[in-house]
């Protein structure tokens, strides 16, 4: 009998944790995963066709905390009725993850440190004393993971606890694809949500749109928009397409990352990503990517700079293969099979 996993994730939706999951249960077939998402997505069709078992506890789209109380209640009874040899939390909440290290029976915990501020709230840039005594509590009970140096960092740190940390960064499955024309087109991927930068996106699609008839402006993520200027395109978790018509990347994060996976994504497929030098963006690209912005107002230069003749694209396109073998996603799966491994000895 193949050892049983269950992946908790916060909501099933288009993100980064989300397909990080997916990716991670597609090239582990040899176990048994389940995925829990306390909140329903807009990905739960693509994520039941390809045939991986789901379930959600809350039959809700919109994260409010009037649904604490009921979301806890019903991990409560979730945990109790079934059994696993492994919890992979990859988000969710830290209530979720205490409840998980209290009523997991004699499955072995896996807390996967996706975001730069430990707890995967994106739209917090730092954490309460509270949580982060749950952090040094829970963190005897758990086996760590850490996506990127600075977490793994942060980590150490802040709990000021190794023993049970490990690090192995993101990759994607992907290898270097050499761009060999320019399509004249921008775009954004993700939530589409302030802490992402989609509002400064809308923002500034105008400015771009007017200024240069040419340029084409698409986005893919799970909201509609109003915007004449921007090109909606159906969310899948197969991206190949999206990065292939597009020439820039607008990564406009301004939220604590861990290591980014839409710009190792981008850079696998030679698109030059317009963002700020935020820690985990910096893990990847290193402290001279050219196209790094000091502000918003930088967003409209830095797409003119690339598309000037001046810009040296095949440069920019011999660095993004460099940095780019660097994560390598077989030596992630492996490290990933390899902690499972150990756990369930």
């Amino acid at each position: 009998m193949p050892k049983k996993i269950l992946h908790i994730i916060n909501k099933s939706s288009y993100d980064g944790v989300t397909s990080y999951t997916i990716r991670l249960i597609k090239h582990l077939p040899q176990y048994d995963h389940e995925i829990l998402s306390c909140y329903k997505g807009d990905a739960d069709e693509e994520i039941d066709a390809l045939n991986i078992n789901s379930v959600s506890l809350l039959n809700k789209r919109s994260i409010n905390y009037r649904h604490l109380l009921l979301k806890y209640i019903k991990m409560i009874k979730f945990l109790r009725k079934n059994r696993y040899d492994i919890i992979h939390y990859h988000n969710g909440g830290i209530g979720v993850l205490l409840l998980v290290t209290i009523f997991r029976k004699k499955a072995l915990i896996i807390h996967h440190l996706h975001s730069g501020n430990l707890i995967g709230d994106n739209s917090q840039q730092n954490i309460s004393i509270i949580h982060l005594l749950l952090l040094k509590i829970i963190s005897k009970l758990t086996n760590q993971v850490a996506v990127a140096d600075h977490v793994f960092e942060e980590y150490k740190s802040k709990v000021e606890s190794t023993e049970n940390l490990k690090l192995i960064k993101n990759s994607v499955p992907y290898s270097f694809q050499k761009k060999e024309s320019i399509s004249n087109s921008v775009g954004y991927i993700g939530r589409f949500t302030e802490e992402k930068g989609f509002q400064t996106f809308l923002f500034l699609s105008e400015k771009l749109k007017t200024c240069q008839q040419k340029l084409n402006i698409v986005a893919m993520g799970e909201t509609k928009t109003n915007s004449k200027y921007v090109k909606l395109i159906p969310p899948s978790f197969s991206i190949q397409k999206f990065y292939k018509q597009i020439d820039l990347l607008m990564f406009l994060s301004t939220a604590p990352e861990g290591l980014p996976l839409v710009i190792l994504e981008a850079i696998s497929f030679d698109v030059g990503v317009i963002t700020y030098p935020l820690q985990g963006v910096v893990e990847i690209l290193g402290d001279d990517y050219p196209l790094y912005m000091k502000d918003k107002n930088d967003l409209f230069p830095k797409v003119s700079k690339y598309y000037s003749l001046e810009f040296d694209l095949p440069a920019l396109s011999k660095f993004h293969k460099e940095r780019s073998v660097m994560f390598n996603f077989a030596k992630m799966i492996n490290s990933i099979d390899d902690l499972y491994q150990n756990l369930i000895v």
